[in-house]
């Protein structure tokens, strides 16, 4: 079989799946792998404040500048009532729920730029073709918070048929994200941190002690954040040694790019046939998705060489069994 996930049906089950395509799979950015600028905890948001700043080189920065802002406001009863006017919150912030935009606003700059498709998308929510450029042209006024607030409803209401911004609700909508919450605690523990040194986001430190708390006490099960790494193995170090017929792909502007094998591109690091492009135009998994007419070059090229190595991989596979 030749199966398009990620490398954990080939890397566990070699006898039985003959190779596999791992699209944007964060493969070293799991507990006790090595850190470095782009693989360490911070690599996510840094990868996509790089991507905004492709948008537009200045828009980290009214990002960055943003969150100081909005905490200002939050100190005040009028400052509260223009935060929920600019955003069209349904309902009125508090000094003790202002974190709840915050909160949103960190998670959409996230979920947008996993979905920076260049042609329209409902994946997530409805958005436009490339939302991360149209967020930065919507957010490029004299006030940033005006800015900011007019890009966030790129996001939240492209359709206009969106009456309120519900922020206890979750931007991706429903995709399954409480599934993933419990997966995540069980099977996919992903330290993620943000620096302002080196990104658009505030100050936050992966704690590895109160995630595996907050997995125990959410969920009534023991956290295990060294799963893959006992289960399936090539985790010391970039050690995949042991691995053949992955096929890694990873797309520039996706923040879990971060943690994809096209990073450390220049670097042998399987027994053999593992490819590993980067798609300079891509966003989350581009390469899996249905073609369209505004696909880029860069994903078009790197589609034609997974349909030859699955080719290759089944005419392996019949050789050996013939």
């Amino acid at each position: 079989a030749v199966v398009s996930t990620q490398s954990t049906g080939s890397a566990k089950y070699p006898s039985l799946v003959q190779g596999a395509i791992a699209a944007s799979a964060p493969v070293w950015m799991f507990p006790g792998q090595p850190e470095s600028s782009l693989l360490g905890p911070a690599g996510p948001y840094i990868v996509l404040t790089e991507a905004y700043g492709l948008a537009d080189p200045e828009c980290p920065n009214r990002v960055s500048k943003s969150w100081s802002l909005i905490a200002s406001m939050a100190t005040t009863d009028a400052g509260l009532a223009k935060l929920q006017e600019l955003f069209h919150l349904c309902h009125p912030l508090t000094t003790d729920t202002a974190h709840l935009l915050s909160d949103w606003l960190n998670e959409m700059y996230f979920d947008m730029a996993m979905v920076n498709y260049p042609y329209p998308t409902s994946f997530l929510a409805p958005l436009p073709a490339w939302p991360v450029a149209k967020f930065c042209a919507a957010a490029n006024t004299t006030d940033i918070i005006s800015g900011i607030a007019a890009g966030a409803q790129v996001y939240a209401n492209h359709t206009g048929k969106v009456p309120c911004l519900d922020l206890d609700k979750d931007p991706a909508g429903d995709l399954g994200m409480t599934g993933w919450d419990y997966q995540s605690c069980t099977e996919m523990f992903l330290p993620i941190s943000s620096d302002p040194k080196q990104d658009m986001f505030p100050a936050s430190t992966f704690n590895l002690a109160e995630m595996v708390k907050y997995c125990e006490e959410k969920w009534g099960v023991s956290a295990r954040p060294y799963h893959l790494k006992s289960y399936f193995g090539g985790m010391d170090g970039f050690d995949f040694s042991g691995y053949s017929n992955i096929f890694f792909s990873n797309g520039r502007l996706d923040p879990w790019a971060a943690g994809g094998t096209a990073v450390l591109a220049s670097e042998p690091f399987c027994l053999s046939d593992c490819p590993n492009p980067l798609i300079k135009d891509g966003a989350h998994h581009l390469d899996l998705r249905s073609a369209n007419p505004a696909d880029p070059a860069s994903v078009l090229r790197v589609r034609k060489m997974e349909k030859e190595a699955i080719a290759r991989w089944v005419d392996q596979g019949n050789r050996m069994r013939a």
